[in-house]
C-alpha cells in the first residue's frame, strides 16, 4: 500500500507548523522572526507543490510533512523555490533500505558489495527525493551532530541545476570559478587536513558528496565550519545568500 498526499490536499494551518518546527527542527530554534516567517512561507509551498508519498508502511502525518519541508526549506530561505523545480515528489520510508550490489568501498580505489542501509537518496533529473523518517528526524533535532539527511539530498538537487551532480551548483562567471577553485583547493588534494575534521568523512567519496556535505555543515555547524574552513564557508555563503555564523541567533540565546 502506497499513501500519497497531492498538491490539492490542504496544509497544516500556521500554528500546526509553527508547533512542529519548534519541536523538531534545531536549526530553526537560532532564527529570528522574519527569517521563521520566510520558513513558514517555504514550509506552506513545498507542501502545497510537491507530491509526497508514504512507502513500506509509513503513514504521511502533519509531524512528517512539516519536519521534513522545514529543513528542505532552509538552503533557500534567501530565495524562491526555483532551485527545487524538478523535485517532483518525495518519498518516505520509515527507516533506511538496504541496498546491494558493487560501489565504491571506504577507501579510494576499493569496491565493496556489502549491503549497506540507505537514508536518503536523489535521483536525477525530475526524480523523487527518497528520505528515511527515522533518521530525518533524529538528524533535524540534533544539528550540532553536523548532518542532516534532508537538506543533505536537496542540496544534490540544487548541484543538479544544471544536469550534473558534479559537485558544482548552477553557478556562472566569476562565481562558478571561484567555486571550481574552492573545489579543486579542498578536495582534489592529496593529502588531508586537520580542518576536515569539521565535515563527514563521506565529503570526500566524490565532488557531488563533497558538496552535499559541506552543505549540511554549513547549516547544522556553521561557526565551526567558518572557524575551520573560512574559504569553503564564505563560498557557500556566497551561494546561498545566508551567513549562519553571523546572522543567525548565537546558540545560548536560541530558542
Amino acid at each position: 500500500m502506497q499513501w500519497r498526499r497531492s498538491s490539492t490536499d490542504s496544509t497544516p494551518d500556521e500554528s500546526t507548523i509553527e508547533a512542529i518546527i519548534t519541536a523538531n527542527v534545531g536549526i530553526a530554534t537560532r532564527f529570528g522572526a522574519e527569517l521563521r516567517q520566510r520558513l513558514f512561507a517555504h514550509v506552506e509551498e513545498l507542501l502545497r507543490t510537491k507530491r509526497w508519498e508514504a512507502v513500506a508502511g509509513s503513514e504521511l502525518t502533519d509531524e512528517i510533512l512539516v519536519t521534513l519541508a522545514a529543513n528542505a526549506a532552509i538552503p533557500l530561505l534567501s530565495f524562491d523555490l526555483w532551485p527545487y523545480r524538478q523535485v517532483k515528489s518525495i518519498i518516505v520510508r520509515p527507516t533506511a533500505s538496504m541496498s546491494g550490489g558493487l560501489r565504491a568501498g571506504p577507501v579510494a580505489g576499493t569496491y565493496t558489495d556489502q549491503p549497506i542501509g540507505i537514508i536518503g537518496e536523489a535521483s536525477p533529473h525530475s526524480g523523487p527525493v527518497s528520505l528515511s523518517w527515522d533518521a530525518a528526524l533524529a538528524d533535524s533535532r540534533r544539528p550540532a551532530y553536523g548532518s542532516n539527511v534532508v537538506i543533505h539530498e536537496f542540496a544534490h538537487k540544487i548541484d543538479m541545476n544544471d544536469g550534473y551532480a558534479d559537485g558544482v551548483p548552477p553557478l556562472r562567471g566569476a562565481a562558478l570559478a571561484h567555486w571550481q577553485h574552492v573545489l579543486d583547493d579542498e578536495f582534489h588534494r592529496s593529502e588531508g587536513r586537520d580542518s576536515d575534521a569539521v565535515l563527514r568523512p563521506y565529503a570526500w567519496a566524490s565532488p557531488a558528496e563533497f558538496f552535499a556535505v559541506a552543505t549540511e555543515g554549513f547549516f547544522c555547524v556553521p561557526t565551526q565550519l567558518a572557524a575551520a574552513k573560512p574559504t569553503l564557508y564564505a563560498a557557500l555563503s556566497d551561494l546561498y545568500q545566508q551567513s549562519p555564523a553571523v546572522d543567525w541567533l548565537p546558540i545560548d540565546s536560541a530558542g
